[in-house]
C-alpha cells in the first residue's frame, strides 16, 4: 500500500546550520575514518547538498544506514562512535563482494550529541539491517524496506522533496525516474547525485597489461558491479527529460583528481582494519582514531574543494548533483 505522507507545512523545511566544509569533514571522517577517501567523497556531497532546502515533506531513496543524511543534516556523533563498530568482515578476505556493513549487531549504538536541524519524513532501503540501523538515529519519521527497480510504495503528489545519491545502482532507471517524478507535488522537486560514465575512465584500467588482473580485481572489490547505470552527462539529462522533468541545475563536486584518488584509497585493506580495530580496547581504539582523524584532517583539507583538480587540461566531472522541477 502507498505511503501518504502528510502534506502540511512544516517547521522542519528551513536550511540546515551553516558550517564550514572542514567542520564537516572532521565529522564525516569520525564516523568513516576507516575509509578516509570515502568521507572526503561525502563531504563534497554535503557541501553541494546544502545548497538547496530541502522542503518536507522529504523522502530519503537508497538512504542505507542514515548516518550520511544525519551528518549532513546537522547532526553530530560522539567521536568515538563510527559505522565501523558492528561491521562484520567476511573471514575469507579473498571474498571481494562481502557486505560488512549489511549487519545491525547491538554493538551498533550510535552516541547522538545533537539531532540533526530536520527530520526526515520516509527513508527507503533493500535491506533491512541498514535500516535498522538508521532506525536508531532518530532521523526518519518512517523507514520502509523497498526495491528501488519496482515502483515506488508512495502517494501520488506526496512529496516535496525527493533526495537520492545512487539513482546509478537503480537497473530500472527510466522506471525508476518516472515514478519519483509521480510522487511529487508540482511545486516539488528531486535534488539526484549521480555518477557519470567518465569515472570508469579516471582508474587504473588501461594498465591492466602491467598490473594483472588480480591486482585490479582486489582494488575494486567488485565496486562497478554496483554501477548499473552510469551514464555520460547527455545520457542522463537525456533521462531526465523522457521522465518528464525541467533540469534546474546541474553542480559537479567531483572532479577527475578526487576520482582518481579514491580509485585506490584503503578499500583493499578495509576488512582487515576493521578486524584489527575492532579487536583493540575501547580506550586504545578511540585513542588511535583521534591521532587517524587528525592526520587525515591534514592530508584531506586541500582537496576538499569541489573545483580541485591538478591538471589544467579539462575534463568531465565525475558525479554531478541535478535539481530537477516538473516540465
Amino acid at each position: 500500500m502507498p505511503v501518504a505522507v502528510p502534506t502540511s507545512p512544516s517547521a522542519r523545511a528551513r536550511a540546515a546550520t551553516p558550517m564550514t566544509i572542514e567542520v564537516l569533514l572532521r565529522r564525516f571522517l569520525e564516523s568513516y575514518w576507516l575509509r578516509p577517501e570515502n568521507a572526503f567523497w561525502m563531504t563534497l556531497r554535503s557541501a553541494t547538498l546544502k545548497r538547496e532546502m530541502l522542503r518536507a515533506p522529504i523522502a530519503d531513496l537508497a538512504c542505507g544506514d542514515g548516518v550520511y543524511t544525519f551528518l549532513h543534516s546537522g547532526g553530530v556523533l560522539h567521536p568515538d562512535f563510527d559505522v565501523f563498530l558492528g561491521a562484520v568482515p567476511h573471514g575469507d578476505i579473498s571474498n571481494l563482494r562481502h557486505d560488512m556493513f549489511d549487519a545491525a549487531s547491538e554493538r551498533y549504538q550510535p552516541g547522538i550529541l545533537q539531532g540533526p536541524d530536520e527530520r526526515i519524513d520516509l527513508g527507503l532501503d533493500l535491506k533491512p539491517a541498514l535500516l535498522e540501523k538508521a532506525g536508531r538515529l532518530e532521523l526518519y519519521d518512517r523507514l520502509v524496506q523497498h526495491d528501488a527497480n519496482r515502483p515506488l510504495p508512495i502517494a501520488d503528489a506526496s512529496l516535496r522533496t525527493v533526495y537520492c545519491n545512487a539513482a546509478y545502482w537503480v537497473r530500472e532507471i527510466d522506471a525508476f525516474l518516472r515514478e519519483i517524478r509521480r510522487t511529487l507535488t508540482p511545486d516539488g522537486r528531486a535534488i539526484l547525485q549521480v555518477k557519470l560514465d567518465s569515472l570508469n575512465r579516471y582508474t587504473l584500467e588501461p594498465h591492466r597489461a602491467a598490473l594483472g588482473d588480480n591486482f585490479l580485481e582486489i582494488i575494486g572489490r567488485g565496486r562497478r558491479d554496483c554501477w548499473p547505470t552510469l551514464a555520460f552527462r547527455s545520457e542522463w539529462e537525456r533521462r531526465f527529460a523522457a521522465a518528464g522533468f525541467h533540469i534546474d541545475s546541474a553542480t559537479p563536486f567531483i572532479t577527475r583528481t578526487h576520482a582518481y584518488l579514491w580509485e585506490v584509497g584503503l578499500r583493499p585493506i578495509a576488512p582487515l582494519l576493521v578486524r584489527m580495530a575492532n579487536a583493540l580496547t575501547a580506550e586504545t581504539r578511540a585513542t588511535i582514531k583521534r591521532d587517524w582523524v587528525d592526520l587525515f584532517m591534514q592530508l584531506l583539507a586541500p582537496i576538499c574543494d569541489p573545483a580541485f583538480e591538478l591538471s589544467a587540461e579539462p575534463a568531465e566531472p565525475a558525479e554531478i548533483q541535478y535539481v530537477l522541477s516538473a516540465n
